[in-house]
């Protein structure tokens, strides 16, 4: 019987997983992590050098998207939150601010305190829905784990916007109640990281433990997923 000389069809390429890199150096403070994913999107820790961009990305991005819930006085509010000299100045103090970015666009920016206070949170419009928020969060609270240990509670105010990606990754609104600060308009959300602790409790958060105290900050956050 004679030979089939048909060339096979190529094999389907194999899916690549996420790629975590570890700088060297100290681990805590010392250490940095970058992620890349399938879809080429790099995560990584930002740099001093990328404050001007961050600064216009999430101003784009809270006028697309946030801007209409809050006042003039939180506009400005939020300007200054984002100026560069002060996300340098939270850099230097040693908050973590991840970026999310392919081809060297920024497509998220996700910053939290060393207490776990979850500052901002932001995607790109059209790359919402997808995963992204998840990934940034993650991200970040792993660098800040690095950075400082356990974390037992994360805490944000969460503008209306954002208000189904924080319920959708498990956070708890704990008043359904809008709440202003400084122009801001928010809801409380916190999320315990504790296996065995009780839901948070909006009526004892003044009693809260110190991982968990609110503390005054604001942000501006868009929903993503």
């Amino acid at each position: 019987m004679p030979l089939s000389l048909t060339t096979p069809p190529p094999l389907p390429p194999r899916p690549r997983p996420p790629v975590t890199v570890r700088s060297a150096g100290v681990p805590g403070a010392g250490a940095a992590y970058w992620t890349v994913t399938r879809e080429g999107i790099h995560l990584r820790p930002m740099a001093g050098r990328d404050a001007g961009a961050v600064r216009d990305f999430l101003q784009a991005q809270y006028d697309a998207f946030n801007a209409v819930d809050n006042t003039d006085i939180g506009h400005a509010t939020f300007r200054a939150f984002v100026q560069v000299s002060a996300l340098r100045a939270r850099l230097e103090d040693g908050q973590v601010i991840h970026l999310a970015e392919r081809r060297g666009q920024i497509l998220g920016v996700g910053e939290m305190q060393t207490d776990g206070y979850l500052t901002l949170m932001y995607v790109r419009g059209d790359f919402q829905g997808r995963g992204l928020g998840r990934r940034l969060l993650q991200a970040a609270l792993t660098r800040l784990i690095a950075v400082r240990g356990a974390v037992d509670c994360i805490r944000v105010r969460g503008m209306p916007y954002a208000r189904g990606f924080y319920e959708h990754m498990g956070f708890r609104c704990l008043s359904d109640v809008v709440q202003e600060d400084r122009g801001i308009r928010y809801y409380p959300f916190a999320l315990n990281l504790r296996p065995t602790a009780a839901p948070p409790d909006p009526e004892a958060s003044s009693r809260a433990a110190p991982a968990c105290a609110w503390r005054d900050g604001h942000d501006g956050l868009t929903r993503q997923g």
